[in-house]
């Protein structure tokens, strides 16, 4: 993976509301074992945040059964959109797809559509043998049922996006393959969640101060207080930057409140000696610290 840097054809609209909760959940013991770095789900977090989508929790767990399942169970019990990243590969570590098909008490078969699109796209019977032949087809055993529909995105992709429920979603963890097809199904997801056209729900603000993080928690804290009686979706934070003197706070809310968050953020300019500053300049700043 790359090296993380901080900063339905005729598909019915299952949830009509202003804003959708969502997880996402990075399976893989290459994560926990720290070989590879996850970037997925940093850029499904910027892709939720630009679709009006409110991701919620994001969970890393290992190539365990046991582990996929509970937190599966967990995340759809809490949230309306999951997505997943990883382990459904051919080898016996990938075992995404067997795990999340027992969360649903689903059985997995081969599904003939998959395996015709491997065919034409990879032409495997000729040049793998049986039994490697027999591993690569295990890309083609998916949950099946009623509830399971399986989207292909990309033409020039096999590989498809597997829905169960219309609630969990689930994806190669290969980045390059994870963000094209993540991109290609926006138009499913806005119709299947109703997301507006005019997708960007949440709206930020950012303060550069001179003061330490110490010396503003107080004001935070308070500020924070009371701007959840007004909304529990704003969200005030503080983000150091060590060596470089001063600190950035972030105020951060929905579409609906803008003129509230501007307040609180002329507010935070007054009392904490600040200056409004772009996101593009904060995010230089904690990419500076990588």
């Amino acid at each position: 993976m790359q090296r993380f840097i901080r900063p339905l054809s005729q598909a019915t609209k299952l949830f009509d509301m202003p804003k959708v909760s969502a997880a996402c959940m990075i399976i893989g013991d290459e994560v926990l074992n720290g070989k590879i770095i996850d970037t997925n789900s940093r850029f499904f977090a910027r892709y939720c945040w630009d679709n009006g989508i409110s991701l919620r929790e994001i969970v890393t767990v290992g190539d365990d059964e046991s582990q996929i399942v509970e937190s599966l169970q967990h995340l759809t019990k809490k949230y309306q959109l999951v997505v997943t990243s990883g382990g459904i590969g051919p080898t016996h570590d990938d075992i995404t797809y067997e795990s999340i098909a027992k969360t649903f008490q689903l059985p997995v078969k081969l599904d003939p559509e998959l395996q015709r699109r491997m065919q034409k796209l990879s032409n495997p019977e000729s040049h793998l043998s049986d039994q490697a032949l027999n591993d690569f087809y295990r890309m083609a055993t998916v949950p099946f049922g009623p509830q399971v529909k399986n989207y292909y995105v990309d033409d020039k992709l096999w590989v498809p996006i597997c829905s169960v429920d219309h609630k969990v979603y689930i994806l190669p963890g290969i980045p390059q393959l994870f963000k094209r097809m993540i991109e290609g199904f926006t138009p499913q997801f806005k119709e299947i969640y109703g997301l507006k056209e005019d997708t960007r729900e949440y709206v930020r603000f950012f303060v550069k101060t001179p003061f330490t993080e110490s010396q503003i928690s107080y004001f935070l804290r308070k500020l924070q207080e009371e701007a959840a009686q007004v909304s529990e979706d704003i969200k005030i934070g503080s983000y150091p930057h060590f060596g470089m003197g001063f600190n950035t706070i972030s105020i951060l809310g929905t579409k609906d409140n803008e003129d509230y968050l501007k307040n609180l953020s002329d507010k935070t300019i007054k009392e904490l000696k600040g200056e409004p500053i772009a996101a593009e300049l904060e995010e230089k700043y904690s990419n500076l610290q990588n």
